[in-house]
Protein backbone atom coordinates (compact mmCIF):
# COMPACT_ATOMS: atom_id res chain seq x y z
CA UNK A 1 0.00 0.00 0.00
CA UNK A 2 2.89 2.38 0.70
CA UNK A 3 4.25 1.95 -2.85
CA UNK A 4 0.75 2.34 -4.31
CA UNK A 5 0.10 5.54 -2.35
CA UNK A 6 3.52 6.90 -3.30
CA UNK A 7 2.90 6.34 -7.01
CA UNK A 8 -0.57 7.90 -6.84
CA UNK A 9 0.91 10.93 -5.09
CA UNK A 10 2.89 11.64 -8.27
CA UNK A 11 -0.23 12.06 -10.39
CA UNK A 12 -1.01 15.60 -9.22
CA UNK A 13 2.59 16.81 -9.73
CA UNK A 14 2.55 15.17 -13.16
CA UNK A 15 -0.61 17.01 -14.15
CA UNK A 16 0.71 20.33 -12.84
CA UNK A 17 4.03 19.95 -14.65
CA UNK A 18 2.41 19.01 -17.96
CA UNK A 19 -0.24 21.75 -17.80
CA UNK A 20 2.14 24.49 -16.63
CA UNK A 21 5.11 23.27 -18.73
CA UNK A 22 7.30 24.72 -16.03
CA UNK A 23 8.73 23.22 -12.85
CA UNK A 24 8.64 26.56 -11.03
CA UNK A 25 5.03 27.33 -11.97
CA UNK A 26 3.95 23.77 -11.13
CA UNK A 27 5.62 24.10 -7.71
CA UNK A 28 3.85 27.40 -7.07
CA UNK A 29 0.51 25.90 -8.14
CA UNK A 30 0.80 23.00 -5.69
CA UNK A 31 2.43 24.99 -2.90
CA UNK A 32 5.68 23.01 -3.08
CA UNK A 33 9.30 24.10 -3.22
CA UNK A 34 11.02 24.09 -6.58
CA UNK A 35 13.59 21.44 -5.49
CA UNK A 36 10.75 19.16 -4.38
CA UNK A 37 8.97 19.58 -7.73
CA UNK A 38 12.25 18.95 -9.57
CA UNK A 39 12.60 15.73 -7.60
CA UNK A 40 9.08 14.71 -8.66
CA UNK A 41 9.92 15.40 -12.30
CA UNK A 42 13.07 13.30 -12.03
CA UNK A 43 11.10 10.36 -10.62
CA UNK A 44 8.45 10.73 -13.31
CA UNK A 45 11.07 10.76 -16.04
CA UNK A 46 12.60 7.59 -14.62
CA UNK A 47 9.21 5.91 -14.34
CA UNK A 48 8.11 6.70 -17.91
CA UNK A 49 11.58 6.51 -19.49
CA UNK A 50 10.82 9.81 -21.19
CA UNK A 51 11.87 13.45 -20.76
CA UNK A 52 8.21 14.61 -20.70
CA UNK A 53 9.38 18.25 -21.08
CA UNK A 54 11.97 19.34 -23.68
CA UNK A 55 13.32 22.84 -24.25
CA UNK A 56 12.56 24.49 -27.58
CA UNK A 57 14.18 27.89 -27.66
CA UNK A 58 13.07 29.80 -24.56
CA UNK A 59 10.11 27.53 -23.79
CA UNK A 60 9.45 23.94 -22.75
CA UNK A 61 7.24 21.70 -24.87
CA UNK A 62 5.60 18.34 -24.21
CA UNK A 63 7.02 15.19 -25.71
CA UNK A 64 4.60 12.98 -27.70
CA UNK A 65 4.24 10.70 -24.68
CA UNK A 66 3.49 13.68 -22.42
CA UNK A 67 0.78 14.84 -24.83
CA UNK A 68 -0.86 11.41 -24.62
CA UNK A 69 -0.62 11.50 -20.84
CA UNK A 70 -2.35 14.90 -20.82
CA UNK A 71 -5.36 13.38 -22.57
CA UNK A 72 -5.78 10.52 -20.11
CA UNK A 73 -4.81 12.18 -16.82
CA UNK A 74 -8.25 13.61 -15.88
CA UNK A 75 -9.90 10.18 -16.01
CA UNK A 76 -6.92 8.55 -14.28
CA UNK A 77 -6.99 11.08 -11.44
CA UNK A 78 -10.71 10.61 -10.96
CA UNK A 79 -10.27 6.85 -10.92
CA UNK A 80 -7.41 7.16 -8.44
CA UNK A 81 -9.53 9.29 -6.11
CA UNK A 82 -12.27 6.68 -6.18
CA UNK A 83 -9.76 3.89 -5.64
CA UNK A 84 -8.31 5.50 -2.52
CA UNK A 85 -11.78 6.40 -1.24
CA UNK A 86 -13.21 2.93 -1.83
CA UNK A 87 -14.69 1.17 1.19
CA UNK A 88 -16.02 -2.31 1.68
CA UNK A 89 -19.00 -0.80 3.45
CA UNK A 90 -20.58 2.50 4.41
CA UNK A 91 -21.69 3.47 7.90
CA UNK A 92 -23.83 6.62 7.52
CA UNK A 93 -23.94 7.17 11.28
CA UNK A 94 -20.17 7.76 11.51
CA UNK A 95 -19.24 8.76 7.95
CA UNK A 96 -18.42 12.35 6.93
CA UNK A 97 -18.87 11.55 3.23
CA UNK A 98 -19.75 14.43 0.88
CA UNK A 99 -22.27 14.07 -1.96
CA UNK A 100 -22.72 16.49 -4.87
CA UNK A 101 -25.91 16.46 -6.94
CA UNK A 102 -26.83 18.87 -9.72
CA UNK A 103 -30.46 19.97 -9.39
CA UNK A 104 -32.83 22.86 -10.09
CA UNK A 105 -34.17 24.95 -7.24
CA UNK A 106 -37.45 23.02 -7.49
CA UNK A 107 -35.79 19.59 -7.36
CA UNK A 108 -33.42 20.72 -4.59
CA UNK A 109 -36.37 21.83 -2.47
CA UNK A 110 -38.35 18.64 -3.03
CA UNK A 111 -35.43 16.25 -2.52
CA UNK A 112 -33.73 18.27 0.22
CA UNK A 113 -36.88 18.61 2.31
CA UNK A 114 -37.60 14.89 2.08
CA UNK A 115 -34.02 13.87 2.88
CA UNK A 116 -33.45 16.24 5.78
CA UNK A 117 -34.98 14.06 8.48
CA UNK A 118 -33.23 10.96 7.11
CA UNK A 119 -29.86 12.71 7.25
CA UNK A 120 -30.49 14.09 10.74
CA UNK A 121 -31.44 10.65 12.04
CA UNK A 122 -29.13 8.33 10.10
CA UNK A 123 -26.24 10.39 8.76
CA UNK A 124 -25.60 13.42 10.98
CA UNK A 125 -22.09 14.05 9.62
CA UNK A 126 -22.77 13.40 5.92
CA UNK A 127 -22.76 16.48 3.67
CA UNK A 128 -24.96 17.00 0.61
CA UNK A 129 -24.39 19.84 -1.87
CA UNK A 130 -26.98 20.80 -4.50
CA UNK A 131 -25.23 22.48 -7.44
CA UNK A 132 -27.07 24.50 -10.09
CA UNK A 133 -28.03 22.73 -13.31
CA UNK A 134 -26.54 24.97 -16.00
CA UNK A 135 -26.69 24.31 -19.72
CA UNK A 136 -23.00 23.42 -19.63
CA UNK A 137 -23.71 20.78 -16.98
CA UNK A 138 -26.26 19.03 -19.21
CA UNK A 139 -24.19 19.44 -22.38
CA UNK A 140 -21.14 18.11 -20.53
CA UNK A 141 -22.72 14.75 -19.69
CA UNK A 142 -21.55 12.02 -19.23
CA UNK A 143 -18.49 13.80 -17.80
CA UNK A 144 -20.76 15.60 -15.33
CA UNK A 145 -22.17 12.26 -14.20
CA UNK A 146 -18.68 10.82 -13.87
CA UNK A 147 -17.46 13.66 -11.63
CA UNK A 148 -20.56 14.02 -9.41
CA UNK A 149 -23.07 11.85 -7.61
CA UNK A 150 -25.79 12.58 -10.13
CA UNK A 151 -28.09 15.04 -11.86
CA UNK A 152 -31.79 15.61 -11.18
CA UNK A 153 -33.52 15.97 -14.56
CA UNK A 154 -36.73 14.86 -16.28
CA UNK A 155 -36.64 11.99 -18.73
CA UNK A 156 -35.49 12.86 -22.23
CA UNK A 157 -32.02 14.23 -21.55
CA UNK A 158 -30.11 10.98 -20.97
CA UNK A 159 -30.39 7.49 -22.35
CA UNK A 160 -28.96 4.20 -21.15
CA UNK A 161 -27.91 5.67 -17.81
CA UNK A 162 -29.07 4.26 -14.46
CA UNK A 163 -31.69 6.40 -12.77
CA UNK A 164 -34.23 6.51 -9.96
CA UNK A 165 -37.58 8.23 -10.50
CA UNK A 166 -38.12 10.47 -7.49
CA UNK A 167 -40.48 13.35 -8.29
CA UNK A 168 -43.98 13.05 -9.73
CA UNK A 169 -45.94 16.27 -10.23
CA UNK A 170 -48.24 18.09 -12.66
CA UNK A 171 -48.35 21.57 -14.17
CA UNK A 172 -50.67 24.46 -13.30
CA UNK A 173 -50.76 28.16 -13.97
CA UNK A 174 -50.66 30.80 -11.26
CA UNK A 175 -52.10 34.28 -11.56
CA UNK A 176 -52.78 37.21 -9.30
CA UNK A 177 -56.04 36.86 -7.39
CA UNK A 178 -57.28 40.20 -8.74
CA UNK A 179 -56.28 39.53 -12.36
CA UNK A 180 -59.67 39.82 -14.04
CA UNK A 181 -58.27 39.06 -17.51
CA UNK A 182 -57.71 35.44 -16.47
CA UNK A 183 -60.73 33.51 -15.21
CA UNK A 184 -60.56 30.31 -13.16
CA UNK A 185 -61.26 28.37 -16.39
CA UNK A 186 -59.49 30.37 -19.11
CA UNK A 187 -59.20 29.37 -22.74
CA UNK A 188 -55.84 28.72 -24.35
CA UNK A 189 -56.26 32.00 -26.24
CA UNK A 190 -56.78 33.92 -22.98
CA UNK A 191 -53.53 32.56 -21.57
CA UNK A 192 -51.53 33.11 -24.74
CA UNK A 193 -52.67 36.73 -24.89
CA UNK A 194 -51.51 37.38 -21.33
CA UNK A 195 -47.91 38.37 -20.53
CA UNK A 196 -45.85 35.48 -19.16
CA UNK A 197 -43.04 34.96 -16.69
CA UNK A 198 -40.78 31.92 -17.05
CA UNK A 199 -37.45 30.77 -15.69
CA UNK A 200 -35.52 30.11 -18.91
CA UNK A 201 -36.32 31.36 -22.40
CA UNK A 202 -34.96 30.64 -25.86
CA UNK A 203 -34.20 27.67 -28.10
CA UNK A 204 -31.53 26.33 -25.76
CA UNK A 205 -33.80 26.30 -22.73
CA UNK A 206 -33.79 23.00 -20.88
CA UNK A 207 -36.10 23.75 -17.97
CA UNK A 208 -39.34 21.74 -18.00
CA UNK A 209 -41.75 24.70 -18.56
CA UNK A 210 -40.03 25.69 -21.80
CA UNK A 211 -40.10 22.10 -23.03
CA UNK A 212 -43.75 21.70 -22.08
CA UNK A 213 -44.78 24.84 -23.95
CA UNK A 214 -42.90 23.69 -27.03
CA UNK A 215 -44.53 20.24 -26.90
CA UNK A 216 -47.99 21.79 -26.50
CA UNK A 217 -47.38 24.04 -29.51
CA UNK A 218 -47.85 27.15 -27.38
CA UNK A 219 -46.04 30.37 -28.24
CA UNK A 220 -46.55 32.59 -25.18
CA UNK A 221 -45.67 36.25 -24.90
CA UNK A 222 -42.79 36.03 -22.42
CA UNK A 223 -41.95 39.46 -21.00
CA UNK A 224 -39.83 38.46 -18.01
CA UNK A 225 -37.38 35.68 -17.17
CA UNK A 226 -36.86 34.97 -13.46
CA UNK A 227 -33.81 33.22 -12.02
CA UNK A 228 -35.87 30.81 -9.92
CA UNK A 229 -39.30 29.18 -9.76
CA UNK A 230 -39.67 30.56 -6.25
CA UNK A 231 -39.15 34.15 -7.37
CA UNK A 232 -42.06 34.05 -9.81
CA UNK A 233 -45.03 34.24 -7.35
CA UNK A 234 -43.80 37.42 -5.68
CA UNK A 235 -43.45 39.04 -9.09
CA UNK A 236 -46.90 37.94 -10.25
CA UNK A 237 -48.84 39.30 -7.26
CA UNK A 238 -50.65 42.46 -8.34
CA UNK A 239 -49.72 42.01 -12.01
CA UNK A 240 -51.42 40.78 -15.21
CA UNK A 241 -48.80 38.07 -15.74
CA UNK A 242 -49.22 34.31 -15.58
CA UNK A 243 -46.68 31.53 -15.14
CA UNK A 244 -46.56 27.77 -15.55
CA UNK A 245 -45.14 26.07 -12.46
CA UNK A 246 -45.30 22.76 -10.61
CA UNK A 247 -48.56 22.03 -8.77
CA UNK A 248 -46.80 21.17 -5.51
CA UNK A 249 -45.02 24.52 -5.56
CA UNK A 250 -48.19 26.42 -6.47
CA UNK A 251 -50.31 24.79 -3.77
CA UNK A 252 -47.77 25.56 -1.07
CA UNK A 253 -47.45 29.17 -2.19
CA UNK A 254 -51.18 29.80 -2.39
CA UNK A 255 -51.60 28.45 1.14
CA UNK A 256 -48.85 30.68 2.54
CA UNK A 257 -49.26 33.83 0.44
CA UNK A 258 -52.41 35.84 -0.18
CA UNK A 259 -52.94 37.38 -3.59
CA UNK A 260 -52.30 34.25 -5.67
CA UNK A 261 -54.57 31.64 -7.23
CA UNK A 262 -54.15 28.44 -9.20
CA UNK A 263 -55.51 28.16 -12.74
CA UNK A 264 -55.89 24.76 -14.36
CA UNK A 265 -54.30 24.45 -17.84
CA UNK A 266 -56.81 24.42 -20.71
CA UNK A 267 -54.53 22.19 -22.78
CA UNK A 268 -52.87 18.86 -22.12
CA UNK A 269 -49.41 18.89 -20.53
CA UNK A 270 -47.30 15.84 -19.79
CA UNK A 271 -46.84 15.11 -16.07
CA UNK A 272 -43.50 15.76 -14.40
CA UNK A 273 -41.26 12.74 -13.89
CA UNK A 274 -37.94 13.88 -12.52
CA UNK A 275 -35.21 11.36 -11.78
CA UNK A 276 -31.77 11.14 -10.26
CA UNK A 277 -29.34 10.03 -13.00
CA UNK A 278 -25.88 8.72 -12.14
CA UNK A 279 -22.86 7.19 -13.86
CA UNK A 280 -22.65 3.40 -14.05
CA UNK A 281 -19.31 3.53 -12.22
CA UNK A 282 -21.16 4.51 -9.04
CA UNK A 283 -23.69 1.69 -9.25
CA UNK A 284 -21.99 -0.47 -6.62
CA UNK A 285 -20.38 2.20 -4.43
CA UNK A 286 -21.64 1.58 -0.86
CA UNK A 287 -22.10 5.29 -0.09
CA UNK A 288 -23.98 5.97 -3.32
CA UNK A 289 -26.14 2.89 -2.85
CA UNK A 290 -27.09 4.13 0.63
CA UNK A 291 -27.97 7.58 -0.79
CA UNK A 292 -30.26 6.02 -3.39
CA UNK A 293 -31.99 3.89 -0.77
CA UNK A 294 -32.44 6.95 1.46
CA UNK A 295 -33.94 8.91 -1.44
CA UNK A 296 -36.28 6.07 -2.31
CA UNK A 297 -37.52 5.78 1.26
CA UNK A 298 -37.88 9.54 1.69
CA UNK A 299 -39.60 10.38 -1.61
CA UNK A 300 -41.16 7.19 -2.98
CA UNK A 301 -42.18 5.50 0.27
CA UNK A 302 -42.27 8.30 2.86
CA UNK A 303 -44.33 6.13 5.23
CA UNK A 304 -41.29 3.85 5.49
CA UNK A 305 -38.76 6.68 5.86
CA UNK A 306 -38.28 5.72 9.50
CA UNK A 307 -36.98 2.27 8.50
CA UNK A 308 -33.22 1.94 7.92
Amino acid sequence: MTRLTSDLNLLQPLRAILEERSVSRAALRLGLSQPTMSGHLARLRTHFGDSLLVRRGSEYQLTPLAQRLMETLPDVLLGAERLMAAQSGFDPLTSDHSFVIFASDYASARVGAALLKVFEREAPHVHLTFAAVLTSVVDGAPETLRSSDGIMLPHGYFSRQPHLDLIHDTWVFIAAAENEAISDTPSAEDLLEAPWITTVDGAGAFTPPSRQLHIAGADPKITMVAPSFFAIPEIIIGSRHVALIQRSVAEGLVQRRAGLRIVEPPFSLAPIREALWWHRDREHEPAHAWLRRAMHRALIEPDRAEDP
